[in-house]
């Protein structure tokens, strides 16, 4: 066991939301960012296959494109679970503390691993978490 899976805090409910919407922002940002990274490469590879096709080539028309992954969701409760929270604090344990202050979820290494393929923003933010 980890001596920080046994510790708890008391955090400001105000700073835990405030944190959490702006790591949603840069999540939703991300997100839009590399769907639109995705349909312009979508694009280029079915222009590609369609003129192969006019040319008689016989082609694959399966594609090796990963759809961009999207999160927010999970954001969005976080967020409605602090808003509806009736207390000036509240506490916190490690794992909350990863995931609502540091935006370390279980997901966050392929989220950012899927849209870096479309995303420079999440290029970015591989290999820099904390």
């Amino acid at each position: 066991m980890h001596i920080l899976d046994s510790m708890s805090i008391i955090a400001k409910t105000s700073e835990v939301l405030a944190t959490l919407r702006t790591n949603r922002e840069d999540h939703a940002r991300i997100v839009k960012e590399a769907r639109i990274g995705y349909v312009e490469r979508a694009q280029v590879e079915v222009t590609k296959r369609l003129a192969q096709l006019k040319e008689g080539q016989i082609v694959s028309l399966s594609f090796d494109l990963r759809v961009p992954l999207d999160y927010t969701k999970v954001y969005d409760t976080a967020i409605k679970m602090l808003e509806l929270h009736q207390q000036d604090t509240i506490q916190l344990e490690a794992v909350h503390v990863r995931n609502l202050m540091q935006d370390q979820w279980d997901w966050t290494d392929a989220f950012y691993g899927t849209n870096s393929v479309y995303s420079k923003s999440a290029s970015d933010k591989i290999g820099a978490s904390p």
